[in-house]
């Protein structure tokens, strides 16, 4: 079976924590991982925090490309924080830490439960602590962004029956769309309006999939950032927030962008039927509030 890269290899967060004993330094479990002084084998002792693929590696072999200068020896237990790098008949991973196992407060908390459902917990608690604003509410409709409709209006206005030919689309184009939010409740931040925009990828691109994908009717809580000065447009590149032009047919149009939010993580959105989750944090915190 040939390996292959993941394409989420540069995640900045750990995917896949677990602790480990190392079994060889300068070594590789597969012949395709290209091997150098960092390049360890590791066997899998205990899975802490894992997306599902990976939640049953424990007692396997893996490769383990160390961060950082930190020595490790064969024998020692270890704990790892990593992201996948390459699958095959085995699996590497890239640390971004490591630490030794009887220091690791990772250890001390990973011995029970589901390590599924604990990176899924560990997640949304980031997700809602880096979120802009956090409401539940109901998608009321979804559209085309405004710089696209304005667009449209202007080739009408120009006179023209069709519009200019269009500019090549990436193969990443996330074919942005807008859901308009009935806000019920703000958990967190400050939203005074009775409606919010959320943008999104509609797009099941392998770089937009895992983005939700909202329909009028859903119902739920939604974390949402503000849309950045980089967010990617349709070709890879960036767009700057709030006030934007559109060329179209030579006409001008200014885009009000600065009241639209972004959903672009699967954590971002959870039904209200979807037990635990952001409900859970929302009602820890208002508990820490009352006390």
């Amino acid at each position: 079976m040939p390996a292959k890269s993941k394409i989420a290899d540069e995640a900045s967060k750990p995917t896949f924590v677990f602790k480990g004993t190392v079994q060889a330094l300068k070594k590789a479990t597969m012949k395709d991982v290209p091997v150098d002084d960092r390049t360890i084998t590791v066997t899998v002792d205990q899975v802490i925090e894992a997306p599902e693929n990976l939640a049953k590696l424990a007692g396997q072999e893996i490769t383990v490309q160390l961060s950082g200068n930190e020595k490790v020896k064969v024998g020692q237990q270890m704990v790892f924080h990593t992201v996948t790098w390459i699958y095959g008949d085995s699996i590497a991973v890239r640390a971004l830490s490591q630490e030794p196992a009887k220091t690791s407060r990772m250890a001390a908390i990973g011995t029970a439960g589901d390590p599924v459902a604990r990176r899924d917990r560990r997640q949304k608690r980031e997700r809602f602590a880096e979120a802009d604003l956090v409401v539940s509410g109901k998608v009321m409709a979804v559209r085309l962004p405004s710089e696209v409709t304005q667009k449209t209006k202007g080739v009408r206005a120009a006179g023209l029956k069709k519009s200019p030919p269009p500019k090549p689309i990436s193969e990443h184009d996330p074919k942005w769309r807008e859901a308009v939010v009935e806000v019920g409740d703000v958990h967190k931040g400050s939203h005074q309006k009775k409606e919010v925009v959320v943008r999104f990828p509609a797009s099941m691109d392998v770089m937009w999939h895992n983005a939700p994908k909202f329909h009028p009717g859903q119902q739920g809580f939604f974390m949402l950032k503000k849309r950045a000065t980089d967010e990617p447009d349709a070709k890879g590149g960036k767009k700057t927030a709030g006030k934007r032009s559109v060329k179209a047919a030579g006409i001008k149009a200014k885009v009000e962008g600065d009241e639209a939010y972004v959903a672009l993580d699967p954590t971002d959105f959870q039904p209200f039927t979807e037990p635990g989750g952001v409900k859970a944090i929302i009602e820890s915190a208002e508990d820490d509030l009352d006390t």
